[in-house]
């Protein structure tokens, strides 16, 4: 009997395991981008195209929401009060690993007091607005602390929106953005330019208005800040997508400008560190892509971020299985009945014409 949703008889399923591929990079720890080429190759019919769907996955949940390269370094500037920091002053790196908002704000207090120079900085979680609240005591002639977020060395590898400061609450969802506390007796948090040497600020936000839910309880004194940004722990891997080198025609994708992209399924993260990400048949089977190729000799396999970045499962392998299902590519002829139609129109609006002509010579 056939598949009452294909049509065929049957579906081909391939079983795949990291284990048994080609990593497709020199570091051979690195299980999540790999090609596995058959014995045999899997061949389209004549007049047949593939429906071509994720059957079953089971992934450990082995990588880490800050991994080192990803969302781990900060770099910070200290200068005296009103004088803009525009260059580096140190660096910190928290460790990679799986924190939450509580063990995050520590290990970021115990690395930045740690430095010279930078003074006392002080951060609490707010569980009711989940926002990270500051409190910063600079020492004298390093009054202010510039978080370089946005536009210092490691711009692109930090944990800003983990933290708070997120590029959709500031002026025009500018990315390219500074956060400094300055302890000048004005107590303001702003948020400067690129290069932080324009005296203008994107954004200002009002000692009056940031000093309501902490008043810095042991750090009286000191500047306190209310974030304006919801902490978001898991900015960095919110879920994974598995891609392949055979669905480049049938996803579109806006992290591409809408264009195709190479993804096969997203696997939504729904078990703690430690378990198995699992896609049961029910789950993969319901989106189905269609295949132009007619011949699949190899397939690439890569899992990633949400920012096509390769994760890192620390060595572990993890299992996959992709569906086939050949199904009859549908005969666009035109029926019988409406040919005929097209051809006596197209007849009518011959003889039209001829008669046209003709009374249009006799005229003359």
């Amino acid at each position: 009997m056939a598949n009452l949703e294909t049509g065929t008889g049957a579906s081909r399923v391939m079983f795949l395991n990291s284990a048994d591929a080609t990593q497709n990079l020199s570091a051979n720890y690195l299980t999540t981008d790999y090609i596995f080429i058959p014995d045999e190759s899997i061949v389209v019919p004549p007049h047949h195209t593939i429906l071509m769907s994720l059957h079953h996955t089971q992934i450990p949940f082995s990588f880490y929401n800050f991994q080192t390269g990803r969302n781990t370094t900060l770099n910070y500037g200290t200068s005296a009060t009103g004088v803009v920091s525009g260059a580096d002053t140190g660096t910190i790196e928290i460790p990679e690993g799986n924190y939450n908002a509580q063990t995050l704000l520590n290990k970021i207090m115990e690395l930045l007091n740690a430095e010279t120079n930078v003074g006392t900085l002080t951060i609490r979680f707010n569980r009711d607005t989940l926002k990270y609240e500051w409190n910063w005591v600079g020492l004298a002639g390093h009054e202010r602390l510039t978080l370089r977020i946005a536009t210092g060395t490691n711009k692109d590898v930090n944990f800003r929106d983990e933290i708070g400061f997120n590029a959709n609450k500031f002026y025009q969802g500018s990315d390219v953005f500074n956060v400094y506390f300055d302890n000048n007796g004005a107590g303001r948090l702003e948020c400067g330019y690129a290069t932080d040497a324009v005296a203008t600020p994107y954004f200002i936000l009002p000692s009056g208005a940031d000093t309501a839910y902490w008043t810095g309880e042991g750090n009286q004194g000191g500047i306190t800040a209310n974030i304006f940004s919801v902490v978001d722990m898991n900015s960095s891997i919110r879920s994974l997508y598995l891609r392949t080198n055979l669905t480049q025609h049938s996803v579109l994708d806006s992290a591409v400008g809408g264009g195709f992209s190479s993804i096969l399924a997203r696997v939504p993260i729904e078990v703690d560190s430690g378990g198995i990400i699992t896609v049961s048949p029910s789950d993969g089977s319901i989106h189905k892509l269609i295949l132009k190729v007619r011949e699949i000799t190899f397939i690439q396999i890569r899992l990633t971020d949400q920012k096509n970045r390769l994760l890192d499962l620390n060595g572990l392998d993890w299992d996959i299985s992709v569906q086939f299902d050949f199904i009859e590519t549908p005969d666009l002829r035109i029926p019988k009945d409406k040919r005929l139609q097209i051809q006596e129109r197209l007849y009518k609006d011959f003889k039209d014409a001829q008669t046209k002509t003709e009374k249009s010579v006799k005229k003359k």
